[in-house]
């Protein structure tokens, strides 16, 4: 029982690392990319996580993505984009998550893109080039950016990923010793076991 129950909890233990590594290489990563390319949000496999910080997305509809969202936006080719589709683009430095009105192309035959918050009342001013877009929006996690955010920061690592890998650390190492001393308490007691089987074999012999 007490072997099954170490066994059950080293299991969680062992997932529980794997999450916070993943966790700590995909900040790593988002940290990393968005040092080396600050013109555009760095993507994890394929997505773009990034967090809503106005309310323009906001509302009761379907599809409403709402401040302090954590939301995902993936790499789409421009031909792949219809009317109605969400995307996340660059706008003066900043990234602006937007449904699309409309699709135009231009004389190079590149695509441009009207767009409006679904809670602003006018659409946006200035069109969306094909060079701007940064992805299509996929979803969210409700009130998770703020959270996201403050993991990117070192105590933020530190307290939720550090810490925990460093617990875990110290964890396998207690187990491993107590592994240790039971083996060794084993040992003890088949070799205790083997002199007494030896001493019960001279005296027979000697009788």
């Amino acid at each position: 029982m007490e072997l099954q129950k170490h066994k059950a909890l080293q299991t969680v233990m062992v997932f529980f690392c794997v999450v916070l590594s993943f966790l700590l290489l995909c900040n790593v990563t988002i940290i990393i990319k968005g040092t080396l390319h600050a013109e555009k949000p760095p993507s994890v496999f394929g997505l773009t996580p990034m967090v809503v910080l106005s309310g323009s997305m906001s509302g009761t509809q379907e599809g409403h993505i709402e401040v302090g969202d954590l939301i995902f936006a993936k790499t789409v080719e421009p031909d792949e984009l219809e009317e109605g589709d969400v995307i996340t683009y660059m706008s003066g430095g900043s990234t602006v998550t937007h449904r699309i009105l409309s699709i135009e192309t231009d004389e190079t035959g590149a695509h441009i893109f009207t767009t409006k918050g679904d809670a602003n009342d006018t659409p946006d001013t200035e069109p969306v080039t094909e060079a701007q877009l940064v992805g299509a929006y996929v979803g969210r996690i409700p009130q998770l950016g703020n959270f996201a955010l403050f993991l990117q920061k070192p105590v933020g690592m530190l307290l939720f990923i550090g810490l925990p890998l460093v617990a875990f650390l110290i964890y396998d190492i207690f187990r491993r010793q107590r592994l240790a001393v039971k083996e060794k308490e084993k040992t003890q007691e088949l070799e205790a076991e083997l002199e007494r089987l030896r001493s019960i074999q001279q005296e027979a012999e000697g009788n």
